[in-house]
């Protein structure tokens, strides 16, 4: 038996996003040693500003409300190597975690310092949050991409290279059309417009996509690329879904982690051509995922603690997508050496490395090499609206506007007031809701 519920925007904090990936990720995610922001695909509204007062949501009498639908304003996280941000409904941001290179651009805070509960960035108009390494961008209502903390490969766009970073947030060079970001270890990609991708800071592996290795500090056109919906960066590489529900990456493919089913790598967008129908991606550092529409998930490149949840670790990389079983995932993550994805009905599911608790599965692990190569239950969600992967910690935000992390502290990257032990179940971070 069904029954309607009726919720304000305000209180969920629905609202039309345009065509993007949600959450973290939003149209993007970024991923590996970065935080790889959840991703799910939204139909374009045509706006992004305009509000829903009132949405319905279908639920079962007996079980929770499932995650928001495509086009949703939520709550969204973004994880670093270690540190943690989000931004809220209200279009603020606070961060939290490590700032030894200003990523989390908390005043007062010097760097070297920790931030352990939830400090206020000076941004109010940010429509989407990722992090990368040592970095952290937002997209605001005007199109415009800001970003803050290390720029010694130009990962923040503002055409500085000479290597400084910068406490409070700086404009890249030319955006004013961006309606997505990812963020990579020490590079950013802005998702456009028109579908077209920029990026810009190091481009040793070819992750910049224009056809050179070469660092940029102002953002540069992916070639060949016009067509994305989503876009998603790992360590040196980014993947992307394209209009027709293909998928395309480019960048270090060391490990496989470009699905092409060779270890060579691309300086420009290249297509899985075993994929069809996808509406997630998520790069991880040396892996990567995707899910269909139909909720399938799929993952290649590294799977030595297996980060690739295909039943089996193996030191030997897959380049070939195989797939993740029992998975139905609405939304998706992948960061340093592990995965989580969002099943219907709001359960969270990770698989991979687990030792600093970044599993969420309530169980130590012995050592950093033990693999969790099956998806395991993450402890306690059940109304998980995204999940988000970082170093070595994870986060999934809910529909009740909580935050809930799990994994390494000792940054204070949890979020629940001090830093130091690790966390194999979910904690909630100070101030949410």
């Amino acid at each position: 038996m069904r029954a309607r519920a009726r919720a304000r925007a305000r209180r969920i904090g629905f609202a039309l996003a345009g065509m993007a990936l949600a959450t973290g990720g939003s149209i993007m995610a970024c991923a590996g040693i970065v935080g790889v922001e959840d991703v799910r695909l939204r139909r374009d509204s045509g706006s992004t500003a305009d509000v829903i007062d009132e949405v319905d949501i279908v639920v079962e009498d007996t079980g929770p409300i499932p995650p928001p639908p495509p086009g949703a304003n939520i709550l969204e996280v973004a994880l670093g190597a270690q540190h943690t941000c989000a931004r809220k409904t209200d279009n603020t941001v606070k961060c939290w975690g490590d700032n030894s290179h200003s990523q989390t651009a908390t005043v007062g805070v010097a760097d070297g310092g920790l931030v352990v509960a939830p400090a206020a960035v000076a941004v109010t108009d940010a429509l989407h949050i990722a992090a990368g390494q040592y970095h952290t961008c937002v997209v605001r209502k005007s199109g415009k991409v800001s970003c803050w903390g290390e720029n010694l490969d130009g990962q923040l766009g503002n055409g500085d290279a000479s290597g400084g970073r910068s406490a409070t947030p700086v404009d890249a060079v030319g955006i004013t059309d961006a309606k997505g970001i990812a963020c990579g270890a020490s590079f950013s990609c802005a998702l456009r417009t028109g579908g077209g991708v920029a990026c810009w800071g190091n481009g040793l592996g070819g992750q910049l996509g224009n056809g050179t290795k070469q660092l940029q500090p102002s953002p540069g056109p992916v070639s060949m690329l016009a067509d994305a919906v989503a876009i998603s960066a790992g360590e040196s590489h980014v993947c992307a879904v394209k209009t027709d529900g293909k998928v395309v990456c480019w960048g270090d493919n060391v490990n496989g982690q470009l699905g092409t089913g060779d270890q060579f790598e691309r300086t420009t967008p290249t297509a899985i051509t075993s994929l069809d129908s996808m509406a997630l991606v998520a790069a991880g550092a040396r892996a990567s995922c995707a899910a269909k529409k139909a909720g399938g998930v799929f993952c290649w490149g590294a799977n030595e603690v297996g980060q690739l949840g295909s039943g089996a670790a193996n030191p030997t990389p897959n380049p070939s997508p195989t797939a993740v079983s029992n998975v139905d995932a609405v939304a998706l993550s992948a960061g340093r050496d592990h995965a989580c994805a969002v099943r219907r009905g709001g359960a969270v599911a990770c698989w991979g490395a687990g030792f600093f608790g970044q599993i969420g599965d309530g169980q130590p692990r012995a050592m950093a090499a033990t693999p969790t190569p099956t998806p395991a239950a993450v402890s306690g969600i059940t109304n998980a609206i995204g999940v988000v992967t970082g170093g070595n910690h994870s986060c999934s935000p809910t529909s009740t506007g909580a935050i809930l992390c799990w994994g390494d502290n000792v940054h204070g990257e949890i979020g629940s007031g001090s830093a130091g032990d690790r966390k194999f179940s979910p904690e909630s971070v100070l101030g949410y809701p």
